[in-house]
C-alpha cells in the first residue's frame, strides 16, 4: 500500500509541475468483465474516468463504474454495487522503441457489507505492437493473501481502420491456491477483440473466455466466466 501512494503522490506532484493533460472517458459495456471474470451480474456497466497526464510520462487518474458480483440474499454478497479505483504511475520509451511503465491501483468499493479494498501494482514492457504485463497484490480483495497476475497482447492493424487484438493471461498467487478460504481457483484468461473508431465514438466487440472447468465453471448471470461476447462503445473528452 505505501507503494501504491508514493506512485500516486508521485504522479500528482510531478504533473503539476509539468505540462499536463486533462482527459475523461465515458464508456457503455454490455458486461463489466476483469481478466475473464464478469462482475456486473450479465448486465450493462456505465463508466467513466478522469484522467490527468503530464508530458514527462506521469500520470494520475480516478475510474468509476457500477458492479455487482453475486445474488442479493446470496450468503458471500459483499454488497458492492459501485467501484472506483485510483491509479497512478508512469510510462516511458527509450530511443529503440521499448515502452516500459510502471502503475499502482487501489480499488475501493464503498457502502460494502465489509472491507473488500485492495491495492495492486503492476509493471509493462511492450514493443511494436506487442505488450506484456505483470500485476502483483499483496492483500487480494483484503484477505491478506498475496495474487499475481502475468499477461501478454498482440495487435493486428487490419484495413478499413480495425485493429484485431490477441490477449492471454494467467492468475495465481496464495489467493488463488487458498480455495477453502477465497472460493477462487488459478485460472488463465483470454481474450480477442476487434477495435474500430467511428470518428469520435470507439467501439470494440470482444470474445473472452476461461479454462476454469468443473465446479469452478460458471456460466451464470454472476461472476460468470463462461466464453461469451462483449460488446463496448466510448467517447473520450
Amino acid at each position: 500500500m505505501n507503494i501504491i501512494r508514493l506512485i500516486v503522490i508521485a504522479a500528482l506532484g510531478f504533473s503539476c509541475v509539468a505540462h499536463a493533460q486533462v482527459s475523461s472517458t465515458l464508456a457503455l459495456t454490455s458486461e463489466y468483465q476483469v481478466r475473464g471474470i464478469g462482475y456486473s451480474g450479465n448486465d450493462p456497466a456505465l463508466s467513466m474516468s478522469l484522467d490527468w497526464a503530464g508530458e514527462s510520462g506521469l500520470f494520475v487518474g480516478a475510474w468509476a463504474t457500477n458492479t455487482d458480483s453475486y445474488e442479493s440474499g446470496d450468503a458471500y454478497d459483499d454488497g458492492a454495487n459501485i467501484e472506483i479505483d485510483f491509479y497512478g504511475g508512469y510510462n516511458g520509451q527509450l530511443e529503440n522503441g521499448l515502452r516500459y511503465g510502471v502503475i499502482g491501483y487501489y480499488y475501493t468499493f464503498p457502502s460494502t457489507n465489509y472491507n473488500i479494498n485492495y491495492p495492486e501494482i503492476g509493471f509493462s514492457l511492450g514493443y511494436g505492437n506487442f505488450n506484456t504485463y505483470f500485476y502483483y497484490s499483496n492483500d487480494m480483495i483484503s484477505t491478506s493473501q498475496s495474487s499475481q497476475y502475468v499477461a501478454a497482447d498482440y495487435t493486428f492493424n487490419l484495413p478499413l481502420q480495425v485493429d484485431l487484438t490477441f490477449l492471454a493471461g494467467h492468475s495465481f498467487g496464495e489467493y488463488f491456491r487458498q480455495t477453502d478460504l477465497t472460493g477462487a481457483h488459478e485460472y488463465s484468461n483470454w481474450e480477442v477483440a476487434l477495435k474500430r473508431s467511428f470518428g469520435p465514438v470507439n467501439t470494440k466487440l470482444s470474445w473472452v473466455d476461461t479454462d476454469l472447468s468443473g465446479r469452478y465453471h460458471n456460466s451464470g448471470e454472476y461472476l460468470r466466466n463462461d466464453g461469451r461476447l462483449i460488446f463496448t462503445v466510448s467517447h473520450t473528452f
